[in-house]
Order: C-alpha cells, then structure tokens, then sequence
C-alpha cells in the first residue's frame, strides 16, 4: 500500500483530487444542461473553479519547497546546477501567470490549455522531487542518489576543496566525502556539542536541510573557506 500512496503523491494525487471536487461542485450547479460532456467541458471553464486549478499548481510548487526547506526531500539537477530552484521559481510563475490569463481566452484551445499547464505544474511539483533518508548518512553507506546529491552540493560549497581533496559525485558516501562533511560542518557550526555533534556524518536535523535548501543565493550555507595558495619569494 506504501508504494501505491507514494506513487499517489509523486503525481500530485492530492491536488488533482481537490481540483477533481471542486470541479464536481461546479458540475452539480450545472443542472439545467442535459449532455454530461457538454455539462463536464462547461464546469471547468467556469472561471472560479480554472482559478482555483491555477492556485492549486501554485500550492502544490510552495508545498514541494517548504519540503526542501526542512529536508524532506531534495530538488533533483541541483547538484549539479546549484541556483536550478532560483530558475525553477521563475519558470513555475511564467507558467501560471499565462494558465491565468488563458481563464477569459476565447480561442479554441480554451479550457485545455490552461488546465494543460497546471496539469505539468502539479505532476512536476512532485516528480523533479526526491525523497531524502530520516536517519543519518555517514560514511560507508552504498550509493545512491540522495548522496550523489548531497555530494554536487558540498562540491559547489567548495568543501572538498576546502580539504584539498577532488569533487566527488558518485554517489557513495566515502572517507573523502566524509571530509568534506566536516568542512561544510565546521563553516556553519555544526559541531558545538561532542556529545551531540558527529564529525562527518550528515543529519536529517542539521546538516541536511542545509543542503536540500532552495534558493541558496538567498537562504543557502556558507561555502566552505578555500584554502590559501603558499606565496613563494624568490
């Protein structure tokens, strides 16, 4: 059942399933048409229940970020492309603004065009997402794309250089991503308690949503300091 409930999320099966109620309230008030396609086809083009559509998309996009916010889940291609949420906001509102405007469109693509768009916002709202491990991520673990992830973020923070060690993306967690943990521990002072605090071991509470953070040119870490090239005198 699980698995079912997880597919069911991933494709935004909450919020078509609000959008779906809302636009069986408008189909009910639609009595006086007898055709059941016309009278579909007719309950959502009414404009409240394509407004309420795009406010859904926009919902379930603000839902998937709050979820980057707290470490639940990371946003997949950002450890690679570090600002990809920066550029994905902009997308996202471009979108939605022109699934608005096509509310009171009299073309002939009217009502699909706009629910074509909140139908890409929704899906992708949860499938460019994914799911982050609750338990804590050291060294040793076998490889995965969460620590692919976490590994292209620590890159772009500048913590294996830091350490003067190579980049690492591949996705198993090793000594020296380990290293670069640390690194990226100490710059944001992470490690205050030793009863509490593990070097090198990367915590759903704590490390985590630092990392799975959107928006980092505004809200992300500190980059792991650089370390200083030897001057020479002849």
């Amino acid at each position: 059942m699980a698995p079912l409930l997880e597919l069911f999320l991933d494709f935004g099966g909450l919020w078509l399933s609000i959008l779906g109620a809302l636009t069986w309230i408008a189909y009910t008030r639609l009595s006086s048409i007898s055709d059941e396609a016309s009278r579909w086809v007719k309950a959502l083009s009414v404009p409240w229940v394509m407004k309420a559509a795009v406010g859904l998309a926009l919902l379930a996009w603000a839902w998937s970020f709050g979820r980057l916010f707290v470490g639940e889940a990371y946003l997949r291609g950002a450890g690679t492309f570090a600002e990809l949420s920066t550029a994905l906001l902009g997308l996202i509102l471009i979108l939605a603004g022109l699934a608005w405007k096509g509310i009171h469109s009299g073309s002939r693509f009217h009502p699909w065009g706009t629910y074509g768009v909140v139908l890409a916002l929704i899906v992708s709202s949860g499938r460019l997402l994914g799911e982050t491990p609750q338990e804590d991520l050291s060294a040793g673990l076998t490889k995965t794309e969460c620590i692919a992830y976490l590994q292209g973020r620590l890159a772009q923070l500048g913590c294996f250089e830091a350490m003067g060690e190579p980049n690492r993306r591949d996705g198993r967690f090793d000594t020296l991503t380990e290293v670069a943990v640390i690194a990226f521990q100490q710059e944001n002072e992470l490690l205050q308690d030793p009863k509490l605090d593990t070097p090198g071991v990367i915590r759903p509470d704590a490390e985590l949503p630092l990392l799975t953070r959107p928006f980092p040119f505004l809200f992300g870490p500190r980059r792991c300091p650089q370390p200083r090239t030897a001057v020479t005198t002849s």
